[in-house]
């Protein structure tokens, strides 16, 4: 009860960090599946838009800057991809699609510097996991919506604002030597400008076979579609989020991730989570509040500052702790009603059992056990007093011990009698099975004096060694007659 008090034996701790590690690893599973099947559809995008755009649109050496203010060519380009953007939009199950060009319709637009020519398409309804086949334009030329009979978004804006994707540059970098599948980040969540909505997003860099930079394309997952995939998951020490997120210098950065549906365990999704990592779960915790729970890496996902994104699946601690402790207290209550039954039943097995096997064994000490003839009801104590009247009544009917033994027996006592202190200190060790090199110690003498004490006992008791000596102190003990000695 006192380690269950105490924490130490914790059968709630154990549970939950079961029921935590099954939970992360399915929706790990489910995650990084999804992750490899955007990856593998983001790069064959790259490859497929930069086919098409050195075949149909560029001539040789191909240069993405010379479609620069050509309104019917990035019109027609834009309109040429776009089966295939929204065919990897459905594939993957995405919220969104996009590919942007390191190019503008017009270079003399105020904003042109950070103004790049692209599409973005975003799907028009997701409701309950299920991602209906309506699709927005988001971004590009308002004929691909009319050309292909889908509703433009309220949000719309003609090209893209690379102010927005601060991986945009860094991504057509020609310094950047790495092919697409090495290139690929996961981007850390953006607010979609003018929107209520965030997201994260794949990026792939659109490369030339010359090694030129084309662009940026990629896949999106908003955090309402992320939210309906991942629902909370309900155990009994409340509701399981599923988290992704990079992972930072023991933090990890909520902000920078998306969250599954919360239910009661409420987390402020821009706040970073502290993580104290602990040998059967960790604890995270920020300025709102404190939670327990696991987490992994997903193998070959960075952002663009290199940091590791993670699976974490958290629960609330309050949730926890209130659950362990009426767990605890309900231990508790069990071992002490258990404590309980186990002394009432000792009790009574002490006074059924114990007791008359102890009455039994004070009858055998003494003197005339034999001539008494209650039963204890106890078989192994009933057999043993009968064996021992039996060599009682044996005993007694061999006689009285003979005259002549009778008549050593009282020299010997009485010739004990002229023995000094220090030598009947010595004989009473003989008595008690001592031997003669244990003496020194014990009475502080030296051997010499030792031995010369013996001689002095031989002589006064008439024998002639220590061994003789011995062999009337043993009879003397059987006789019953020894403690004539020590008195």
């Amino acid at each position: 009860m006192m380690l269950v008090a105490s924490g130490v034996f914790s059968e709630s701790g154990r549970q939950i960090e079961q029921n935590l590690q099954v939970h992360l690893q399915n929706q790990k599973r489910d995650i990084k599946e999804r992750m490899d099947l955007f990856t593998i559809n983001g790069i064959d995008l790259s490859k497929r838009l930069t086919t098409y755009i050195e075949r149909e649109v560029l001539s040789y050496p191909y240069d993405i800057k010379e479609l620069e203010n050509d309104e019917e060519g990035l019109r027609t380009m834009q309109e040429n991809m776009y089966l295939l953007l929204e065919g990897k939009m459905h594939v993957t199950r995405a919220s969104g699609v996009y590919a942007v060009f390191d190019t503008t319709v017009n270079t003399s637009a105020p904003n042109a510097k950070h103004s790049r020519s692209g599409v973005y398409l975003r799907l028009a309804n997701i409701s309950g996991n299920v991602l209906e086949d309506d699709v927005f334009l988001f971004r590009g030329n308002p004929n691909v919506a009319m050309q292909n009979k889908i509703q433009i978004h309220n949000r719309w804006n003609m090209e893209f604002d690379t102010e927005d994707m601060y991986w945009f540059d860094n991504q057509i970098s020609t310094n950047n030597t790495k092919s697409p599948t090495e290139k690929y980040l996961w981007i850390n969540r953006v607010h979609l400008k003018d929107t209520w909505e965030n997201s994260m997003f794949l990026s792939v860099p659109v490369i030339g076979s010359e090694g030129g930079r084309y662009g940026i394309c990629g896949l999106e997952i908003s955090g309402l579609l992320f939210r309906l995939s991942y629902p909370k998951f309900e155990s009994k020490y409340g509701d399981m989020v599923t988290i992704i997120a990079p992972v930072d210098q023991g933090k990890l950065l909520l902000s920078k991730g998306l969250s599954g549906s919360q239910g009661n365990s409420y987390i402020n999704e821009n706040d970073d989570l502290f993580i104290d990592t602990g040998k059967v779960y960790n604890v995270y915790f920020n300025s709102q509040g404190k939670y327990i729970g696991v987490q992994q890496t997903i193998d070959g996902a960075y952002d663009s500052e290199g940091r590791q994104w993670a699976v974490a699946v958290l629960v609330s601690y309050s949730n926890f702790e209130a659950k362990e402790s009426y767990e605890k207290a309900m231990m508790i209550v069990i071992l002490t009603v258990f404590s309980l039954v186990m002394f009432l039943i000792s009790f009574v097995i002490s006074r059924q059992f114990v007791k008359p096997i102890e009455r039994g064994i004070e009858n055998l000490k003494t003197d005339d056990f034999y001539k008494n003839d209650s039963r204890t009801g106890i078989a192994e104590i009933d057999i043993l007093t009968e064996f021992l009247k039996n060599k009682e009544e044996k005993y007694k009917s061999k006689g009285p011990v003979p005259s002549e033994i009778e008549e050593m027996f009282d020299r010997f006592i009485e010739n004990s009698k002229s023995l000094t202190t220090s030598e009947r200190n010595i004989l009473r060790y003989y008595i008690e099975g001592r031997e003669i090199a244990e003496l020194p110690d014990l009475l502080c003498i030296s051997l010499n004096t030792v031995r010369k004490h013996n001689r002095n006992i031989y002589t006064k008791l008439g024998v002639s060694s220590k061994d003789e000596l011995q062999i009337y102190i043993d009879l003397l003990i059987c006789c019953g007659r020894i403690h004539e000695i020590l008195e």
